[in-house]
């Protein structure tokens, strides 16, 4: 199941879950199929579909059987007129570093990182803070202060189960779902907070954190390590890789993430693959993101999510 969290002419915010019919794609806005249908049950927004367990889920699935059999345009959004939310509310996201191998080998090779910097035995990483987050489509500002402005395609898992230090629930079983997420950074930034032995400022700029724009479930995604996420700037290809070159995966960073307490809602983030401006050879400022840039990170069986720089 994709869902999607937007605003309509029907609410300020709405849960969308996609479905085909004649070939396009639309969402079901399950509020309204639900009312047209005349009786409660299925949860209204995201954060009731996560919160409600197995039981919203259930009868999440069956009003969608009940309005794929009627098709009626009455409770359908076009996608292109709607206006996204990020796939959750404003929650904690945590994001890993250097967590795919290959990119982990070229910040090694660059004279920007030394192998002090480096994990080895545990996942590292920073707080991308919620009010950052930013949904699909939307307009981010480059900083007045920043030039050497960077994108990094990454895939945020959802958590749909609350956990700590001392759960002893599979963690896999943690996961509702999974979005897409570009992990906008300001690299002068960054790399001066690093050799201090932190990440903020650099990755916490209003608008540095684009997500979504659909979650998908978890049940859909039977091999998360087969998952391909590639990025574009102005159609131009800069990353493509797959989550089987993630040094920790997705179930290992929920695990270590649990000792914080996660609620439901929670987002991780796998770190970005090989191909962000800063390593590029032998001059990575003509890569860095300028103003009037477009960028579209995906992920396949996902979606698109577009970004404008201005």
């Amino acid at each position: 199941m994709k869902i999607a969290r937007y605003q309509s002419a029907a609410g300020p915010e709405r849960l969308g879950i996609v479905t085909s019919a004649a070939g396009e794609e639309w969402l079901v806005d399950v509020a309204k199929a639900a009312s047209h249908r005349g009786h409660a049950g299925a949860p209204t927004t995201v954060m009731g579909l996560i919160e409600g367990g197995a039981a919203a889920m259930d009868a999440t699935l069956d009003l969608l059987a009940w309005t794929a059999a009627r098709q009626d345009p009455i409770w359908m959004d076009d996608p292109a007129a709607v206006q996204w939310l990020t796939p959750v509310p404003e929650r904690s996201m945590f994001c890993a570093g250097r967590n795919f191998g290959r990119h982990k080998l070229e910040s090694m090779k660059s004279d920007t990182a030394s192998s002090s910097q480096l994990h080895s035995d545990f996942p590292t990483g920073f707080i991308k803070l919620g009010r950052t987050l930013m949904p699909n489509k939307s307009r981010v500002a480059r900083p007045a202060d920043v030039t050497h402005f960077d994108y990094e395609v990454e895939i945020a898992l959802v958590l749909g189960k609350a956990m700590d230090a001392q759960s002893t629930i599979d963690p896999a079983s943690a996961i509702f779902g999974y979005t897409i997420f570009n992990d906008l950074s300001a690299r002068e930034w960054q790399l001066r907070e690093m050799q201090n032995g932190m990440i903020m400022l650099g990755k916490n700029f209003p608008g540095f954190g684009p997500i979504g724009p659909y979650i998908l479930t978890a049940d859909e995604v039977p091999d998360p390590q087969a998952l391909v996420l590639w990025l574009k700037v102005n159609g131009e290809l800069r990353q493509h890789s797959d989550c089987r070159d993630l040094i920790f995966g997705f179930a290992e960073m929920v695990a270590f993430w649990s000792r914080l307490g996660l609620v439901p809602g929670d987002l991780i983030s796998t770190g970005t693959p090989e191909g962000v401006a800063l390593h590029h050879k032998p001059n990575p400022h003509e890569w860095y993101l300028k103003p009037g840039d477009r960028v579209e990170a995906g992920v396949e069986g996902i979606g698109v999510l577009e970004t404008f720089i201005v």
